[in-house]
């Protein structure tokens, strides 16, 4: 995982899918995920669970499989609830294909679609961060 840097005080990170880890924050977290090509969904799975567990408040598709991505997310998150009997998850997942990468980056900056659940107190007093996870080429 790469820090970039910061914007409107929101930290930004990088993790390149391939290398993905469980280092992941805990709380106040969105994610763009990015794929133009076929990617592990034993990879993505684990990343899924993991973000879920760690409350994530957003997932972004985007890219080529930016819309599949979004589908995958969901699915587990179903696959969680229902043959696992996890506890429901209330992230928000959307898709932006039909957008510029720039656009979609700036949805991050201001949680666009957070879950009703979201404590925005603490989300204002303590930083959001942002993450890009992409997988562009093999």
């Amino acid at each position: 995982m790469d820090y970039l840097g910061k914007y409107f005080g929101r930290e930004v990170y990088w993790l390149n899918f391939n290398d993905y880890t469980n280092d992941l924050p805990e709380k106040n977290w969105v994610c763009l995920g990015i794929s133009n090509v076929s990617l592990s969904l034993t990879i993505f799975e684990a990343f899924v669970r993991k973000a879920i567990e760690n409350n994530i408040l957003e997932f972004k598709g985007h890219g080529k499989l930016g819309e599949k991505l979004h589908d995958w997310f969901d699915e587990i998150v179903v696959q969680m609830r229902v043959l696992k009997n996890h506890q429901e998850s209330d992230v928000m997942t959307t898709w932006h294909n039909n957008q510029t990468l720039a656009s979609a980056f700036w949805k991050c900056f201001f949680a666009t679609s957070l879950p009703e659940t979201a404590d925005l107190k603490d989300i204002n007093d303590n930083l959001l961060q942002v993450y890009g996870m992409g997988c562009l080429h093999d």
